[in-house]
């Protein structure tokens, strides 16, 4: 069995990876700048180098990968290690991308992008079996009780783009509204469906004015280096008044009419990780026979993941 490393194990996501790899029977070596049992800066080129081994899995969570360089891809080709990664950048994974070739010519496997988006993303247009979809928009309500943390406020920050976007979803959700962020699925998915003519992200904080807050760091610098400056404060709003359950809700436009998936639950932020989690547990124990850079709709089985969810707690619907 492969060793498995858990990069960014530490942080809140890594956790998570960390807890049900071990529950599934795997020991991974816990990675990150603070970390007692590898101590890696997943930027350091030097770090991956001294640290990782050939044919070594690493499961990569050290976000916010809107400020990671391409120091761990770089290892995997000299080396010869298999990456699992969780990247919400469009410019990270668009890096990982520009490297299909060598990806495939070294005989490792990379998934990128192996999280709600875009895998989860990717799942959903595959099960509604959709001839031309037209365009993906993913709706993401926070359970910011849970997530709010320096990471993923960094992340956010780093990729709003200032629009608001409206939808119109079946119920329970109805009319919502949010600001629209930069999406991994704009890189990914039109790759795997030529007809996609936009995927787009619109992040709904659902705490008072903080959409308002949102719209305003992506237009004026003042407002982003405020929310930089006050990040305890901001966390701490999220965390106490922030929801305890979220919503990831997709909208698909397809020549037809429209498609509509909806995903909520206080264990929503699972969704992040399931895919890595179930994609790592296939290739340690040699289930995984792909190699190369795997595209979002291969990373895992459509029907398991969707189960794997449902048995966090997480309730789907689809119109």
């Amino acid at each position: 069995m492969k060793r498995v490393v858990v990069l960014g194990g530490t942080g809140f996501f890594g956790r998570l990876i960390v807890e049900k790899l071990q529950a599934a029977g795997i020991q991974p070596l816990v990675a990150s700048r603070s970390s007692s049992q590898m101590r890696v800066d997943a930027n350091n080129a030097d770090d991956l180098r001294n640290n990782l081994k050939p044919r070594d899995l690493v499961v990569d969570a050290a976000g916010p990968f809107q400020k990671r360089n391409s120091a761990l891809i770089d290892v995997a080709l000299r080396i010869g290690v298999d990456v699992v990664d969780i990247s919400d950048s469009a410019d990270y994974t668009s890096m990982i991308y520009q490297r299909e070739a060598p990806i495939g010519a070294a005989g490792i496997r990379v998934l990128t992008a192996c999280s709600s988006l875009s895998t989860v993303s990717a799942a959903v247009v595959k099960s509604f079996s959709v001839a031309e979809p037209r365009r993906v928009s993913a709706y993401l309500v926070p359970a910011g009780r849970y997530t709010a943390n320096p990471a993923t406020l960094a992340s956010v920050i780093a990729s709003v783009q200032g629009k608001w976007h409206m939808f119109n979803f079946p119920k329970p959700l109805g009319s919502r509204a949010g600001v629209t962020v930069k999406s991994v699925d704009a890189v990914t998915l039109p790759r795997l469906f030529p007809t996609l003519r936009s995927a787009e992200l619109v992040v709904d904080l659902h705490i008072p004015g903080a959409n308002l807050l949102l719209y305003g760091a992506a237009k004026w610098p003042a407002m982003r280096q405020f929310l930089e400056r006050h990040e305890s404060l901001t966390l701490g709003i999220g965390r106490t008044i922030g929801l305890k359950k979220g919503v990831l809700a997709y909208e698909i436009s397809t020549a037809a009419g429209f498609k509509y998936r909806i995903f909520t639950g206080r264990k929503s932020y699972m969704l992040a990780v399931i895919p890595a989690i179930q994609a790592a547990l296939a290739i340690a124990e040699g289930r995984f026979q792909r190699r190369g850079l795997v595209p979002p709709t291969e990373h895992v089985d459509t029907e398991q993941l969707f189960d794997a969810a449902r048995k966090e707690g997480i309730a789907t619907s689809a119109g």
